[in-house]
C-alpha cells in the first residue's frame, strides 16, 4: 500500500469537519508562506538606474503585476517607510523589496587548492513583524522596517493585518465548529 493510500484511508476514517479543517490548514500554509526556493514581493526604485525604469518607481507603486518579482535568495518581504522633511513638509517615501539575506563567503578547498564563494540563506536574518531602525539624526526620525513570509505580502500593513485576522477567523470558526 502506498503512503498516498495510507493518508487517503486516514482521512476518510476523519470527522468530515475535521476533514475539511485539515484540508484548509494544508492549502493555507502551503499558499501563504514563503518556500525555501524564494518568495515574491513587490519591488519599487528609489532611484532610477535607467531612464527605462521610470514606471518602476515607488512613487508611482499601485500594486500592479509589474512591481511583483520573485526572490529567489529570500524567504522574507520588505517594506522600508522613510519620512523626508523639505522646507514646507515631510514626505513619506516607501520602498518594497526582497529582504537581503543572502550571506556570501569564501572557503578554501584543500583538495583543489582554491578558494570558492560559498552563498547560503540567513533564514533567521530579521523577525517578522515591523521595528523601528535606528535613529541617526534625521530631523523626521528613524525608518520603519516591515518583514513577512507571505507571497506580495509587504503591498501595505493593512493587507497583512487582513489577511492574519481572516485566517484567524476561519481557522476559530472551523474549532468552534467542531466542538
Amino acid at each position: 500500500m502506498s503512503a498516498t493510500n495510507t493518508i487517503a484511508n486516514k482521512m476518510c476514517n476523519l470527522k468530515p469537519n475535521l476533514q475539511i479543517m485539515i484540508i484548509y490548514i494544508s492549502i493555507l500554509s502551503y499558499i501563504s508562506r514563503a518556500q525555501a526556493e524564494g518568495i515574491s514581493c513587490f519591488k519599487c526604485l528609489m532611484t532610477l538606474t535607467r531612464p527605462e525604469d521610470t514606471d518602476l518607481l515607488c512613487s508611482h507603486f499601485d500594486g500592479s503585476a509589474k512591481f511583483q518579482t520573485f526572490c529567489p535568495t529570500s524567504t522574507l518581504c520588505m517594506k522600508r517607510t522613510v519620512q523626508y522633511k523639505s522646507k514646507t513638509s515631510v514626505v513619506t517615501t516607501v520602498q518594497r523589496d526582497c529582504a537581503p539575506q543572502k550571506y556570501t563567503s569564501h572557503a578554501y578547498s584543500d583538495v583543489d587548492k582554491q578558494w570558492h564563494k560559498k552563498e547560503e540563506i540567513i533564514a533567521t536574518a530579521y523577525d517578522e513583524g515591523c521595528f523601528i531602525g535606528e535613529h541617526r539624526g534625521a530631523p523626521t526620525g528613524p525608518p520603519e522596517y516591515c518583514f513577512c513570509s507571505f507571497h506580495l505580502c509587504n503591498s501595505s500593513p493593512s493587507q497583512i493585518e487582513m489577511f492574519n485576522k481572516i485566517c484567524g477567523t476561519i481557522l476559530a470558526l472551523l474549532i468552534v465548529r467542531l466542538m
